[in-house]
């Protein structure tokens, strides 16, 4: 008789660890593989072949319901504390916001005079700038400046920028001008990585909101890489009807396509899945 199978998958650094639960009976098998960081997929795929050939001592012929994995790709990404090709837009005259900051400084101003400022998430010569202005209400005290918007786009493209945070100010109360710029980004530069901070993190204190705008900006276009790579080999290799999720800290099992869009709960993807399986084990 054939097993059916859901596989559970925790890339890491250096292991793959691969789960499967027989659908019919509970039983499960468990083994993990190196993972290969060059391309996780591969690591992923050798792990779910590994698992298959060792449920096929017991039961020939496994087939696979549904596979679900966490990943630290995001995690390791931001580890490395490298952004390379990451860009921002902000409204003029802020070009500044990141190196401000909050003006804190760790343990207290006496501690001034030693304290070397980080490097900002992006270097003041890759923050580009567009007219427009927004008041904490919403209402525009500036328009939008198009012919601007699509000079820094063409910027962008002509450096090879291609992952790009949108942060404008008061953009929380009012996301029309972020969408705007969006569109130009889109239109000007279509492989592009965009991510504006009116739909990552719509609250106000510029420079919380624009850093995290940032982040999913980056880490966006490392997870839509991995997620298509694995998704592709899954179809490859299982057949298209196998649904793939990915454990989410807001949706404990969120489809593939959905985690590569909201990039900022990627890094606690492994952590999700250790609770998610804990609680069901439990029960």
């Amino acid at each position: 008789m054939s097993r059916l199978l859901r596989i559970g998958i925790d890339t890491g650094g250096t292991f793959t660890d691969v789960v499967a639960v027989d659908e019919a009976t509970g039983e499960i098998f468990t083994t993990k593989t190196p993972s290969t960081p060059h391309d996780p997929s591969v690591g992923v795929l050798d792990g779910i072949h590994k698992i298959l050939l060792i449920v096929d001592r017991a039961a020939p012929a496994p087939a696979v319901a549904a596979v679900c994995h966490g990943t630290t790709v995001a995690t390791n990404a931001l580890l490395q504390e490298r952004f390379p090709g990451l860009g921002l837009v902000t409204t003029q005259g802020f070009r500044h916001v990141l190196e401000i900051a909050r003006q804190a400084v760790p343990r207290g101003y006496g501690n001034s005079y030693f304290w070397v400022k980080p490097d900002r998430i992006v270097p003041l010569h890759l923050v580009r700038e567009v007219p427009e202005r927004l008041d904490f209400r919403g209402e525009v005290l500036r328009p939008f400046g198009e012919a601007a918007a699509v000079e820094v786009a063409r910027w962008f493209r002509d450096h090879g920028i291609d992952s790009i945070g949108v942060s404008f100010i008061h953009a929380y109360a009012n996301p029309e001008h972020e969408h705007r710029m969006r569109a130009v980004l889109q239109r000007e530069h279509p492989g592009a990585h965009v991510s504006i901070s009116s739909e990552v993190l719509p609250e106000y204190r510029e420079y919380e909101r624009t850093v995290t705008t940032l982040v999913d900006a980056f880490v966006k276009s490392r997870v839509a890489a991995y997620v298509g790579a694995i998704q592709s080999r899954l179809d490859a290799e299982l057949g298209a009807g196998v649904p793939s999720t990915v454990c989410s800290p807001r949706m404990p099992v969120a489809r593939a396509p959905t985690c590569a869009s909201s990039s900022t709960e990627s890094p606690a993807s492994p952590p999700t899945a250790r609770s998610v399986g804990s609680r069901s084990r439990c029960r």
